[in-house]
């Protein structure tokens, strides 16, 4: 289904997309701000708390290339409502939970849900919008929202804590999720590529599926056994070793996962850099500043959450001015003025002092 049929409203269908995706995003953080509750309750360790945040990060960075593959074989739409079911069912068994192992395997479903829906919803965006104006116009509201969900899943992870209980950062999904369930069917297009492809490239899926869970799974787990434990560096060597692997594979293959050939387009390769290194730095903020809030500070979870509001407003506020930016002068100018900006801002937030003030005229809420 092309972006031209005048039997879709194209904007409906994106917002019912965008909502779909704010969820997944508003999902990294809501929970960062409850740990400290949810760790009480169901009586976490300090090592396993932090696989709340974790399991779901891994499973979406680990399944996503494989949730492309199989919106290209299955069709967009199948896979978004797929995606969507499984959030949403997650979502209700997290906020069910009452032990620790059974939230973590719920999160990390939660993280396979998104990692098949995401992809889905980005390719039926493209599809539903001709390059240009609109086009760009869509993508701005995508990258404001990718932004703009980080800090309001602090705000409202904050809200709901303290005043319905950390239950509720999952219950909010449910009646969203089950909504864009109903309306799916009406409002997006099912598409797929003009030539279906019949092989799904299993062996590859596998190895770069598997790469990417290692990798992370290191990552995520060397703060608390050190960079140089036999764990980290088992981890990192299998990472690598499945990766390579990958390489070689999709370069053999006849309709690999993922065609290397589409890095050897300077545009795309730079985009791409660009949106791991600014996605690192926000997210990595966030993560930090927010542990920096409650830990050092003293801050409630409420008092974190708001403190982060200044950045959810700029998010959004923006995201209008840069779509019009890529028009009229072209996405590289847009790019290096938000790199400089994200770099520049992280830089600042370094220097805040350690000592704690109070609430809310810290300097924490630079």
């Amino acid at each position: 289904m092309t972006s031209t049929s005048p039997n879709i409203n194209r904007w409906r269908a994106f917002a019912l997309l965008a909502v779909s995706y704010f969820m997944t995003v508003v999902d990294f953080t809501i929970v960062n701000v409850a740990l400290p509750t949810i760790g009480r309750d169901l009586h976490f360790s300090e090592t396993s708390l932090q696989w709340v945040v974790t399991a779901y990060a891994i499973t979406f960075a680990g399944f996503l290339l494989l949730g492309g593959r199989a919106a290209d074989l299955l069709g967009r739409r199948r896979m978004l409502m797929l995606g969507l079911a499984l959030f949403t069912a997650a979502s209700l068994a997290c906020g069910l939970a009452t032990a620790d192992a059974f939230l973590i395997g719920s999160r990390a479903v939660q993280g396979l849900g998104a990692a098949l829906m995401v992809p889905a919803a980005m390719s039926v965006v493209m599809n539903l919008f001709e390059e240009g104006a609109e086009r760009n116009k869509a993508l701005g509201i995508w990258g404001g929202l990718a932004a703009a969900g980080a800090t309001v899943g602090l705000i409202a992870g904050g809200l709901l804590t303290r005043y319905a209980g950390w239950q509720y950062i999952f219950y909010l999904n449910i009646p969203i999720g089950a909504a864009a369930l109903a309306l799916a069917p009406r409002l997006v297009p099912d598409s797929r590529p003009a030539t279906v492809r019949h092989r799904s490239d299993a062996l590859g899926a596998v190895a770069g599926t598997g790469g990417l869970v290692l990798l992370v799974d290191a990552i995520a787990e060397a703060p608390q056994h050190g960079w140089g434990a036999t764990r980290t560096i088992a981890l990192l060597a299998g990472s690598a070793v499945l990766l390579v692997a990958f390489a070689a594979i999709e370069n053999r293959a006849q309709e690999p996962l993922l065609p290397l050939s589409i890095f050897r387009l300077r545009t795309l390769a730079g985009a791409n850099i660009a949106g791991l290194l600014s996605g690192g730095s926000f997210f990595g903020f966030i993560f930090i500043g927010t542990l920096y809030m409650q830990q050092v500070l003293h801050y409630s979870s409420l008092e974190s959450g708001i403190a982060w509001l200044a950045t959810s407003l700029s998010s959004i506020g923006l995201a209008g001015l840069s779509q019009r930016l890529v028009t009229r002068r072209g996405p590289k100018a847009v790019l290096a003025i938000g790199m400089t900006l994200i770099g520049a801002g992280v830089v600042w937030a370094s220097q805040v002092p350690v000592a704690a003030t109070s609430w809310p005229t810290s300097p924490a809420r630079c």
